[in-house]
């Protein structure tokens, strides 16, 4: 559970910094995604050391933690993506830390839900702040290239756990 605070966490604060020093957004933007940083970073380590605190409930811990964490990469891409083209690589986060205890067909739902969000996001930025007239080809095809990597990478990311956990074992 700690790994998200110990990589993640760490990858997001410093996106949203490149974010903030390069492209200089709106202080109410500014403050609202380093509020939003704090109280994910909170809410994952207050869970990481409670989850064995409440053994029975661990696995709707987890499960729990994975969909906060893609409910704060949605808030945080939302906000920052105008700002700075790299925020998509926060859906990562999410199904990354579920390949790490959950079977392959959760983490392939999680991947693919992290993807529509990120999709979905794409196209409300394009229809409120666009033409009107939505995404064109160029973005389409740019936003389904990085839905189709977050999946790829979750389920490369869970068998490589896998794998990891099979090595552990046949050395027992």
């Amino acid at each position: 559970m700690h790994l998200l605070n110990y990589y993640f966490t760490p990858f997001a604060v410093i996106l949203i910094l490149f974010a903030l020093f390069f492209s200089e957004p709106e202080r109410s933007v500014t403050v609202a995604s380093f509020a939003i940083l704090a109280a994910a970073f909170a809410a994952n380590f207050w869970l990481g050391r409670n989850v064995y605190r409440f053994l029975r409930w661990s696995r709707h811990i987890r499960a729990v933690t994975v969909w906060l964490n893609l409910a704060v990469s949605s808030a945080l891409f939302y906000l920052l993506s105008p700002y700075w083209a790299p925020m998509w690589l926060l859906f990562l986060t999410a199904p990354a830390a579920s390949a790490m205890y959950m079977k392959k067909w959760q983490v392939f739902l999680t991947a693919l839900a992290a993807s529509a969000a990120m999709i979905a996001l794409y196209y409300a930025r394009s229809l409120a702040y666009g033409d009107g007239s939505g995404m064109g080809a160029q973005l389409w095809g740019m936003a389904l290239t990085q839905a189709v990597f977050i999946i790829f990478f979750s389920l490369f990311t869970s068998a490589m756990a896998e794998m990891i956990v099979k090595v552990r074992d046949s050395q027992r």
